[in-house]
């Protein structure tokens, strides 16, 4: 094959192609019109759409709808969870304050929350120290656990309320004394309904 040949082809006029021949594509009406207006089917997210073939590492997502209101929004919730733990936290100044000059003397107060604290973490749990402490049937549960004061005759007296299913007891943190004739006991303070 010979390359010169063969350009020496291509320059020559081909005289058998028909009239509609031309160097160039030719168009139809159909082809320059323009397209159809979209149907009322057509949604606001069907712009965004991307065809199923496209780029698997190009995400499209809508634009927001107004940037000052989502600011708006999310600046609302984060304020109210802020106003709530505010609120948390008053109250649990409120009631550790409550606590601490409830008792014979602010040092004494806080040593034993700190000590109750320490005891409810080395038995496990106040539901295990709630069943330690005392007789509970089969399936009594413990609901809810309560540092409190219990005021007495002889003054306040500080322990655990507890709330089970089947009953509601009191139990004081430490050992009470009272006398037995010449003799000094200790004992726990315990009320239960």
């Amino acid at each position: 094959m010979d390359p010169a040949a063969d350009h020496a082809d291509a320059k020559k006029p081909d005289v058998d192609r028909s009239v509609d021949y031309a160097p160039y594509p030719t168009l139809t009406a159909e082809d320059v019109a323009p397209p159809p207006p979209p149907s009322a089917a057509v949604g606001p997210r069907d712009a965004t759409s991307l065809p199923p073939e496209h780029n698997p590492y190009v995400t499209s997502s809508p634009a927001p709808k107004n940037t000052l209101d989502t600011v708006r929004g999310v600046l609302g919730k984060f304020g109210k969870k802020v106003s709530e733990a505010a609120k948390k936290t008053e109250d649990l100044a409120g009631d550790v304050w409550q606590h601490l000059k409830t008792g014979p003397s602010v040092a004494d107060a806080a040593m034993g929350r700190i000590s109750q604290t320490s005891k409810v973490i080395a038995e496990g749990g106040y539901e295990n120290i709630f069943q330690q402490t005392f007789e509970i049937l089969p399936e009594e549960k413990l609901k809810k656990s309560y540092a409190c004061y219990l005021s007495t005759s002889a003054g306040p007296v500080i322990g655990v309320l507890y709330l089970s299913t089947a009953k509601l007891a009191f139990c004081s943190d430490n050992p009470l004394s009272y006398k037995v004739g010449d003799k000094t006991e200790w004992s726990y303070y315990k009320v239960f309904e």
